[in-house]
């Protein structure tokens, strides 16, 4: 309840005993209160943030709008389900973790063993879990705590690994050879989404092939050329299409077809493509497209494994190769440009474009079931225009690498007869040898020790089923963590035949950040229909990015991120919701700063000091004159202030329209520009009028303000519940509620409309 004695509002006051009363009365629980049986769910399977570091801005405007929904709905007397989880975060805990390890002790992972290390990780992980959930409950996120999930609970590890499996029998998963990126320094393959490109100051080489220039940046591949390419539009090079090039090199002469493929840039360089299919993504798809060999002279550690340039690093080897290039007079001429690099999101290093033996998942029968989802409209993005990014992505799929060279996550349930190795064969062709001898990565033995059979298996087999040996060498790689993150919605839930899953599955709105539209929704498409036959939810809404003050993106490095705790130590939870939602569209990215929370701040004060006008009036009210109010507010408001009624309706009208349309930045507007302008400067200027001081009036203030604070609770919960208890305790409403959560919504009851001063 709030000290109405207090001049200004101080949200450190009640914040914190609020979230302990939503708690301690597990308000958050679908189980709350009994429902009847064919009452609506509505449910929102919460994204889970990495559990090895504090939440950042992103997580916390997903979470207000998360929490918007789930209260809205909770308010329409649906049974809300928002379920909370976090994510183990496969490499970026690792790294973070080793180290915190090396600082701690100065020993590696390598050294305390892979056991101790998962051990440990997942004590540092845990602890920091459990702080990103108390940051979770103050920001107001009305999630069920009881079901929170982690992703590598035994439950929902044993679901993934069974998907797999399912899918392996079915062919859809494979172990092959394709081009990854590969970091040398994490010493494991990456989705794109752990790397980033950067620009840098380069040089572009124009190389003799032959009677040819080709114009490359990396001239250390040359060795693995295997064809040259020209776009079929290039008439340059038309007479050369089907011929062979005889080139002259640092590696002697060799011949090189001479291919088109419209993969080919003709407006770069020279428009002639050296094609090197071990060594570059592009290239390795032309290989694919054009059955070339695959040559591989460049190791895990950047290195390369050719001729007098073996165990070079790459711009060491490079700047040999241009130097003998130079030597037998093949360099034409350098040219200084700036290039974009990939580069590792966690360690900087210049990823290398890898031919490597990992887990596929075959994707485009999974991608035709999602896009059609779209088009029979079982599935709404919001805004609508990103559709066309997820059908563009979809449509122009390629296999998924599940796999990762790391320890912390799930264990790809594998198990070689024999173990596996690999090498690289007198045509520089990378081998994967399974069995044969090889009890372990990079083993030698007899064939003896095993048959070469790939066996799935969650739990270890005893003997291999096709040849009865023992020596059986289980996968050390573990799952990317998307695969497991993408089969989130009904492994948080259960699986397929629990309860939970037979009542909030299919999930109805997926609300996330843009950026991952394609690296996690789209693949949650797939996987959800391929697992249930249903897509996991209805509608996705898209949130965009949180930039500072000048509309850069935050960072680290650059030093201007901002702190969603400390913004709440200073200004409240209430004001720094609004200040990410109000007025912002699906999608669009939106400023974080001081002078513009302060602002929002300033609105929660008004709301707290015209809330302590109306407490202080009705202070000497009698108790018949309370239950007056109580009894006949709506009532009263009719027949009083046709005026203000009917804008009332209209508000009403348009904000219910504004959140069923997923329009949440329009609603908080209007919510904002209603309380301030009409609210505040008009209709309570006029209650000030000693005309207005009778019992009907009061009726009439009273039901007017309890309306617009349950309209405002689903963004700015904190001072709503406390308002709401406030109005409780001093009897002027009449309600079997403990929480204004579970109050209903307001519904348009007007038959005519009238807008005037309401911006829309």
């Amino acid at each position: 309840m709030l000290d109405i004695k207090d001049v200004s509002y101080n949200p450190k006051k009640y914040e914190e005993s609020i979230i302990e009363f939503w708690l301690s009365n597990n308000l958050f629980s679908p189980e709350y209160r009994k429902y009847p049986k064919n009452t609506r769910t509505f449910t929102i399977i919460l994204p889970p943030p990495n559990a090895n570091a504090p939440l950042h801005t992103g997580h916390v405007t997903g979470n207000t709008y998360q929490d918007i929904m789930g209260r809205y709905h909770r308010m329409l007397q649906d049974k809300v389900l928002l379920l909370p989880g976090k994510d183990h975060a496969g490499i970026q805990t690792e790294i973070v973790f080793e180290k915190e390890l090396l600082k701690g002790s100065g020993r590696s992972k390598r050294d305390i063993g892979r056991e101790e290390f998962v051990k440990q990780c997942l004590e540092f992980t845990l602890k920091n879990a459990k702080n990103a959930t108390a940051q979770e409950q103050r920001i107001g996120l009305s999630a069920d705590y009881s079901r929170e999930k982690f992703s590598l609970d035994e439950n929902i590890t044993r679901q993934v690994q069974e998907t797999f499996i399912a899918m392996f029998k079915e062919g859809l998963v494979y172990r092959g050879k394709r081009i990854i990126n590969w970091c040398s320094k994490c010493q494991t393959a990456l989705a794109d989404i752990d790397t980033e490109y950067i620009e840098e100051d380069t040089k572009l080489y124009y190389i003799k092939y032959g009677d040819l220039v080709v114009a490359t940046t990396r001239p250390e591949t040359i060795m693995a050329d295997t064809a040259l390419a020209v776009n079929p539009k290039d008439k340059r090079y038309k007479h050369l299409i089907g011929k062979t090039i005889l080139v002259k090199s640092i590696d002697g002469e060799k011949e090189l077809p001479v291919i088109e493929d419209f993969a080919v840039d003709e407006n770069f360089g020279t428009g002639i493509l050296k094609v090197t299919p071990g060594h570059s993504k592009e290239d390795f798809e032309i290989g694919e497209r054009h059955n070339l060999p695959r040559i591989s002279i460049i190791d895990n550690y950047s290195k390369l494994t050719y001729g007098r340039y073996k165990g070079m690093k790459v711009k060491d080897a490079r700047e040999a190769v241009v130097s003998d290039l130079e030597a037998l007079g093949l360099i034409v001429k350098i040219e200084d440009i700036k290039h974009k690099i990939q580069i590792c999101e966690r360690s900087h290093t210049v990823i290398e474009p890898l031919l490597s033996y990992q887990w596929f998942m075959k994707t485009r029968g999974l991608a035709k079931e999602a896009i059609l989802a779209i088009e029979k409209g079982d599935l709404h993005i919001h805004p609508q225009r990103q559709e066309k990014n997820y059908l563009r992505w979809l449509e122009n799929i390629e296999d998924w690498c599940i796999s990762r060279q790391l320890w912390w996550g799930q264990r790809i349930p594998v198990y070689y007869c024999g173990g596996k190795r690999t090498e690289i064969d007198e045509n520089g062709d990378l081998k994967e040898i399974i069995g044969s001898g090889s009890t372990g990565s990079g083993s030698t033995g007899s064939r003896s020790n095993g048959c070469g059979e790939i066996i799935v298996s969650i739990d270890k087999p005893k003997k291999c089923p096709k040849c009865n040996n023992t020596n059986l060498v289980e996968e050390e790689d573990i799952f990317d963590t998307w695969f497991s993150s993408t089969q989130w919605p009904y492994t948080t839930l259960g699986g397929t035949e629990s309860k939970d899953f037979k009542t909030f599955y299919p999930t109805n709105v997926l609300e996330t950040g843009r950026d991952i539209l394609f690296f996690w929704v789209a693949r949650m498409v797939m996987m959800g229909l391929y697992r249930t036959s249903k897509v996991p939810f209805f509608d996705v809404y898209l949130h965009g990015l949180v930039l500072d003050k000048d509309g850069l993106k935050q960072s680290k490095s650059k030093g201007n991120g901002v702190s969603p705790m400390e913004m709440i130590d200073r200004f409240g939870t209430d004001s720094l919701r609004l200040s990410l939602v109000s007025g912002v569209a699906p999608d669009q990215d939106m400023k974080l700063y001081d002078e513009k929370v302060k602002g929002f701040r300033n609105f929660i004060n008004k709301v707290y000091n015209s809330s302590r006008f109306i407490f202080l009036k009705m202070e000497n009210l009698s108790e018949d004159d309370k239950k007056f109010i109580r009894e006949n507010t709506g009532v009263y408001a009719a027949k009083t202030n046709i005026h203000i009624t009917q804008e009332i309706q209209d508000l009403i009208r348009i904000v219910n329209r504004n959140i069923e349309n997923f329009e949440f930045g329009l609603a908080a507007f209007n919510l904002q520009n209603f309380y301030h302008h009409t609210f505040c400067d008009s209709y309570l200027e006029d209650m000030k009028n000693p005309k207005n001081d009778n019992i009907e009036s009061n009726a009439e203030l009273v039901h007017t303000f309890y309306t617009l604070v349950k309209l405002m609770h689903p963004f700015i919960p904190f001072i709503t519940e406390a308002l709401f208890q406030t109005l409780k305790d001093k009897g002027l409403i009449k309600t079997e509620e403990i929480s204004i959560m579970y109050e209903e919504f307001p519904k348009d009851q007007s038959q005519k409309t009238i807008i005037k001063n309401l911006k829309v």
